[in-house]
């Protein structure tokens, strides 16, 4: 049972009436979207500030959802995507990605979709979001708050914070200059290549340093020890994982597992960022 010390039984309860609510939703609107979305609300009537979260390449499983329910436990919404299991079988399980340009662009189409729709759901307060993406999921978070050339939200959206979990190196090779709203980025020290080519951790550290205009917080929590994908709680009790990785500058390596210690940090930063910018 320690595996599931921060999620109660209300709250697999709770997933249950989330799962029927999707299904809902899918039929009331009369068509089926590309992705699918699970919402978690808090008790009570709401509206609520909500957190969007967007899995990395390798798919939707549970460690997401389990991150979500610690957010909720904070009084917040959340909003929990899939960009892969409407468009056919992608994600580890299946062995099969889309390519980094694909994967961007289905982020975009989907997060765009889902601004549109959050007017259909009152509970939640669409002037306090926060986007947060893991590696891969990045993408439905950097087109919105990269200077220059962020993408305008919806009429009655505001992005006031974002959360960003080992971004891929892809989103560090473009253009980024600063960002537009306070931003937490998490990274094990581990994570990346120093050079040869310049990645993960390594490339982002030293992007964030150049930043030509910081007129709102980068918090940049950096961990010891630490490689990708370390509070995906499914790799827990697993061996680390290891594979070559083909950059812009070159070939690297890219390496994954859980560190407890690691994880128990950023769930702490994530809890302190969320208060600040979401309030109680």
């Amino acid at each position: 049972m320690k595996n599931f010390t921060l999620y109660t039984i209300p709250s697999i309860l709770l997933g249950v009436l989330i799962l029927f609510a999707a299904i809902f939703l899918a039929s009331e609107t009369g068509h089926t979207r590309p992705y699918k979305s699970d919402i978690y609300y808090p008790s009570g009537e709401g509206p609520f500030p909500v957190i969007i979260l967007s899995h990395g390449r390798g798919g939707p499983h549970s460690s997401y959802h389990k991150i979500a329910e610690a957010m909720v436990g904070q009084g917040h919404a959340t909003i929990v995507l899939d960009h892969y299991s409407s468009r056919g079988d992608y994600g580890v399980k299946f062995r099969k990605f889309p390519n980094v340009a694909e994967g961007k662009s289905w982020r975009e189409e989907d997060i765009l979709d889902l601004f549109d729709n959050l007017k259909d759901h009152p509970k939640i307060n669409r002037k306090k979001v926060v986007l947060a993406g893991w590696s891969a999921g990045a993408g439905i978070v950097l087109p919105f708050i990269s200077n220059p050339g962020a993408l305008d939200l919806p009429e009655g959206v505001a992005v006031v914070g974002a959360i960003l979990t080992y971004p891929y190196t892809y989103g560090c090779y473009k253009e980024i200059q600063s960002f537009n709203i306070p931003v937490l980025i998490h990274f094990g020290k581990l994570d990346g290549n120093k050079g040869n080519p310049l990645t993960g951790y390594y490339c982002w550290k030293e992007k964030i340093v150049k930043f030509s205009d910081n007129k709102v917080p980068v918090l940049f929590k950096a961990y010891d020890d630490t490689y990708h994908g370390y509070d995906l709680v499914v790799l827990r009790n697993r061996p680390k994982r290891c594979r070559t990785v083909k950059y812009r500058g070159g070939t690297g390596e890219l390496c994954m597992a859980f560190n407890e210690s690691a994880f128990k940090q950023s769930m702490i930063a994530n809890k302190k960022f969320l208060k600040i910018y979401l309030g109680d």
